[in-house]
Order: structure tokens, then sequence, then C-alpha cells
């Protein structure tokens, strides 16, 4: 039998009132524990917001700075291999012991029209035999390179690389054709500018690699 049941209707109440009593104070704690995180919170923002600023603003004019100061050195590098659409530009010291690359991020979709390449290459690959075990990891793998991104539904830019290193491999027109069309397709969107690199340093007689990314 319960103990509450030998209590007197007295003692029920005041045990009540104790029970909301405490339920109170714990809404009340809590209420305190967010009002402390959000001024905390506002605190830490209002502590280093500036400084941050101050960086990226840094940052930005240094970027832009590099890439005005690389202009002559791409119009030289234009007139001796001539004018391409490169995302990125790399400068390394002969000795190898320090290299910038500045660039641009890019973003990769696709027009519609990788279906047809797409069709293509997969028609290919059911030509080949079944019954040869290296064949069938080849086209295993096509397959699994050709299958459309979840997230963006999409082939995967990624992919369609690592399909381009087996022309080689199958050295067949129509593999090939359908690789062309999947290029073609492509649209290519130029994002944030970002510089980065690396460079040897003396760590306590230790040679050391040290890597830099900054983007915009």
């Amino acid at each position: 039998m319960s103990d509450t049941l030998k209590l007197t209707p007295e003692e029920k109440r005041a045990l009540l009132e104790q029970l909301k009593a405490e339920e109170k104070a714990e809404k009340q704690k809590a209420k305190e524990t967010k009002q402390s995180f959000k001024q905390l919170s506002g605190e830490f923002v209002d502590r280093n917001i500036d400084n941050l600023i101050d960086h990226k603003n840094f940052t930005e004019h240094k970027i832009l700075s590099l890439f005005d100061d690389y202009k002559v050195i791409k119009d030289l590098k234009q007139q001796i291999y001539g004018e391409k659409n490169q995302d990125s530009h790399t400068s390394t010291l002969e000795d190898g012991s320090a290299s910038i690359t500045i660039g641009h991020s890019v973003s990769i979709k696709f027009d519609g029209t990788e279906s047809a390449g797409v069709e293509k290459i997969k028609n290919y690959i059911g030509t080949l035999s079944s019954n040869d075990a290296n064949s069938k990891k080849l086209m295993k793998m096509v397959n699994t390179l050709l299958k459309p991104s979840a997230k963006t539904q999409m082939l995967n830019p990624s992919n369609i690389i690592q399909l381009n290193g087996l022309r080689d491999e199958f050295n067949s027109d129509e593999f090939n054709e359908g690789l062309d069309i999947i290029f073609e397709a492509q649209i290519r969107t130029q994002n944030s500018m970002y510089v980065s690199g690396w460079k040897f340093i003396d760590d306590n007689g230790i040679p050391k690699k040290l890597y830099f990314r900054f983007s915009v």
C-alpha cells in the first residue's frame, strides 16, 4: 500500500504545495540557465566579431593584391603556353622550397545533355564480355561512377575525372564520345577566390612543410 494513502488531508495538501514549489523552482532554474547561455553567447560575439571582420578585410585585400601582382606573370604564361581557361595558377621556387597557388573555387553542374553521354558509355559497357574477371570489375566501376549523387541528383564531377582516366583502358570511340558529351554538358561556375601554398621551414633543425589556404 502506498505511503501517501496514510497521509492526512492536510499532509497531502502540504505535499502537493511542496511539489508545485519544486516544479516552479526547476522552471525558474531552466529559465535562468537559458538566459545565461544567451548572455554568454552574446558576449562571445561582441568579444570576437570586430577582430574577425578586420581579419576578413585584411585577407580579402591581400588576396586581391596577389591576383593583381600575378597579372604580368599570367600574361607571359599565356604568351608561352597559349591562352587557356584555367581556374588556378601555381608558382613554385626552382629548389622546391616554397609554392603559391592563386585561383577560384569552382562548382560544376550539368545542362541535361550529359544523359546522352551516359547512355553511350553504358551501351559500350553492355557489349563487353561478362565472363572476363577484369571486364566485370571495370563494368562495376564505370556503373558506380555514373551513378548520380543522392544529394544533387547529378553526376559527380570527380567521378567523371576518374572515368576520363579509363580512356586508354577501353580504347573505344563510343566510350570516348560519351565522355566528350558529358564534359561538354558541364557548366563551370567560378566562386570564391583563394590563395594556397606551402613552404619548408626550419623547426628546431628539422625541415617542416607548412601549408596554408585563405579564401574570400
